[in-house]
């Protein structure tokens, strides 16, 4: 629930956000804003909804009402441009909060002793986003836009899945289950 929670944050804060710059010239923006915050909107629902089906929940400093102040905070200190305030906070809330969101999964699934197929697909294929984002700011970076404050959190999103990565990737050479821990 606060992983998905925190990516309709992310969704409204990107929602604010795009309004302020040149994509609200096209319709695309508008078209990938609306399925996006539907689909978040939907599968925070969902997970609401079931949030009693299980009894295995985050940590107090892993949920929702935890990271996205801490986000918000981290946004502050750490977004582009030079002003104090700006409409830059929030694209850098955005990010931080997509990196954080998957903090409290990747807890749960740490302390699983198999976790799920479809589990175990949505959230790498999560992280393979994230690091097609990083591929795109390098690219950024080399044309001479340089954001590396939103880079940044993509590193730490990157970094923080890296070990569930390693053993999601090996999951799908071999076959088989991902088993993320040893306990039972």
């Amino acid at each position: 629930v606060d992983t998905q929670i925190s990516y309709l944050l992310a969704v409204i804060s990107r929602c604010v956000w795009s309004m302020e710059t040149r994509l609200v010239e096209t319709k695309f923006a508008y078209l990938e804003l609306m399925c996006s915050t539907a689909a978040c909107g939907g599968l925070a629902f969902l997970c609401w909804q079931l949030y009693h089906t299980t009894s295995k929940h985050s940590v107090f400093f892993l949920r929702v009402y935890v990271t996205a102040p801490a986000c918000l905070v981290l946004a502050f200190f750490f977004h582009p441009g030079d002003d104090w305030f700006s409409m830059q906070i929030l694209v850098s809330y955005t990010m931080f909060q997509e990196a954080m969101g998957l903090l409290p999964q990747l807890y749960l699934m740490r302390h699983m002793h198999e976790v799920e197929a479809m589990t175990s697909h949505y959230v790498g294929l999560i992280v393979i986003a994230r690091f097609i984002r990083m591929i795109f700011w390098g690219k950024m970076y080399f044309i001479g836009e340089h954001f590396l404050q939103l880079f940044f959190a993509d590193i730490c999103h990157t970094l923080l899945s890296a070990d569930y990565m390693y053993l999601w990737m090996r999951k799908l050479k071999d076959g088989g289950r991902l088993i993320y821990s040893q306990s039972v």
